[in-house]
């Protein structure tokens, strides 16, 4: 299974290539595929200026509708334009979350005055996103969350936490899941609120991670505010939005994570080739199951591209990518790592390989079988929901 690229593809792919080649910007310092999670506050301001420029080349969300900023393009030249964006090191866009999480949701389940008042500010950069899904006993179990949107009137009026609530301390809004109805049972009392992060009451506290980075957060609601407007959906339909967001989170970035992974893994081979390590036939081995995995998982990636082209949206299936994954990366950067030796462990300086760029993915890799649902969850759904096979 492959893209084959037709005259149109290839037209769309050289006005992507020219223009990347005309506005990144000379003295971008990161290494291709590296996320704007990884390069923290200090690049946050440039970020955002890169974004807007694609925004104005509509070169973001191109498959969203016109109207909103994007192309109404077919999905896999949104996949052309990730892979053309990793191969020139172009720096990544901010706002992943609202772009790939709850633009989705919106664009599925929102009304029209929903998607005319958020989609273009989400893709332009100028509003910024983060989840509050998770809270502090309600991770894995998310169904079980505890944090209420009570109404009255035509406001809601929200109490609870939420953490690891990644890019929370920039963020101008926060897509959330709410417990609209103590009553119901708990998959069925769940509401998708969108909450403005500057409201009276929302109190933010960075969270220092082991990369020494603090975009996860803990956010606390205290009797906020929050028009009845700004609900996604039916009240209790927070549950089903959450499931199809997740289905997107876990299933459309496949191809893009290859593609960054391909980079590294060809970086890596490179500064082996000629050592003695290189020589090692257990490490000539181990890079071979490595390229091998990678092509495993772009192939997954074009199964799930295959299918939105036919207007399916990523279901069950997407645990699988998910799954490969995240365990993928975390075996690359491991093996890159110990590849280094006792260098390998240094952060920076000048015996430091690559300034660090390894480390630092390693243990950014650790999150990976844990956030989007970890690989115990996953198992469970494709176990249950893919084989059909029974819960006990």
């Amino acid at each position: 299974m492959e893209i084959v690229l037709t005259e149109e593809d290839r037209g769309f792919r050289d006005e992507v290539r020219e223009f990347l080649s005309r506005e990144i910007p000379r003295d971008w310092p990161h290494p291709p595929g590296t996320g704007s999670f990884e390069i923290g506050e200090e690049e946050f301001p440039r970020l955002r200026t890169w974004q807007r420029k694609l925004f104005d080349a509509r070169l973001i969300g191109i498959t969203w509708p016109a109207e909103y900023g994007g192309r109404d393009a077919p999905p896999h030249h949104d996949a052309i334009l990730q892979d053309e964006m990793v191969r020139a090191g172009a720096p990544p866009t901010i706002n992943l979350l609202g772009i790939s999480l709850c633009g989705p949701a919106l664009l599925h389940y929102g009304s029209p005055e929903q998607k005319s008042r958020w989609l273009a500010k989400m893709l332009s950069g100028e509003e910024v996103w983060c989840q509050g899904y998770s809270e502090p006993g309600s991770g894995s179990d998310l169904a079980s969350l505890r944090t209420t949107a009570v109404l009255r009137g035509d406001d809601y009026v929200v109490n609870g936490q939420k953490v690891w609530t990644t890019d929370g301390k920039v963020a101008d809004w926060m897509f959330c899941l709410v417990r609209t109805d103590q009553q119901a049972p708990k998959h069925k009392g769940i509401g998708f609120l969108l909450i403005d992060m500057k409201s009276p009451g929302v109190e933010v506290r960075p969270l220092r991670q082991i990369t020494g980075g603090t975009e996860f957060c803990e956010v606390f609601f205290t009797d906020v505010v929050v028009p009845r407007a700004n609900l996604v959906g039916h009240p209790t339909q927070g549950w089903l939005i959450a499931n199809t967001v997740l289905g997107y989170e876990r299933g459309t970035q496949a191809l893009s994570a290859a593609s960054t992974f391909d980079g590294d893994l060809g970086r890596l081979a490179d500064e082996l080739r000629g050592s003695d390590r290189g020589a090692d036939p257990r490490v000539r081995q181990q890079l071979a199951q490595l390229r091998i995995d990678l092509s495993i998982l772009r192939l997954l990636g074009l199964r799930v591209l295959a299918g939105l082209r036919e207007g399916r949206a990523p279901g069950s299936e997407a645990s699988m990518i998910k799954l490969f994954k995240s365990e993928l990366e975390q075996r690359l950067y491991g093996f890159a790592v110990d590849q280094q030796g006792p260098r390998g462990a240094v952060w920076g300086g000048e015996h430091a390989v690559d300034d660090g760029h390894w480390h630092w993915r390693m243990l950014w890799s650790r999150a990976g079988t844990i956030y989007a649902g970890t690989s115990e969850v996953q198992r469970n759904i494709i176990a249950q929901r893919v084989l059909g096979l029974p819960r006990d």
